[in-house]
């Protein structure tokens, strides 16, 4: 009997931490907004492309010359990809002039602010780290972008 009812609450333990487990994997709120889908969309984007340039043992951060020449490949390679979705944006929404005219504007914007934030992070960095911290800044915010115009016209 004893066996039984310890057998019993083993099995209770093993079922509830097996439910808490999947409660830790099920999304949060945020994440499924609109807003969320996209972050985390670019939040997968940004780690493929720093993974790629990354040549160094787990635990350390990025940076050298490599480093930085790979980031900026990553940047001149987002902004192309941006480019498309501005493009293939701009087609569809091209039966309506208020509409591609609000995308031009807006994204005469957003270019002005990446470009204004990102110069400010390399102001502010330290001079060793300035370059990688403007690159990285780029690509994080071209990837952005890139999602989130494809993600507003449903693509």
């Amino acid at each position: 009997m004893i066996k039984l009812a310890a057998m019993a609450a083993m099995l209770l333990l093993v079922a509830s931490q097996s439910a808490r487990a999947e409660d830790d994997h099920a999304p949060r709120p945020s994440e499924l907004t609109s807003r969320g889908v996209i972050a985390t969309a670019a939040d997968e984007a940004y780690k493929e492309a720093i993974d790629s340039c990354y040549r160094g043992k787990a635990g350390n951060a990025p940076h050298g010359p490599q480093f930085l020449a790979c980031i900026k490949q990553q940047q001149r390679s987002e902004s192309e990809n941006l480019a498309a979705a501005l493009k293939a944006t701009a087609s569809f929404l091209k039966s309506s002039a208020d509409r591609t005219a609000r995308l031009r504007n807006a994204q005469n914007a957003w270019t002005k602010f990446r470009d204004e934030n990102c110069a400010f992070a390399r102001v502010v960095a330290p001079r060793d780290e300035a370059d990688e911290l403007f690159y990285d800044c780029l690509l994080r915010a071209t990837i952005d972008r890139r999602i989130e115009l494809r993600s507003l016209v449903g693509d």
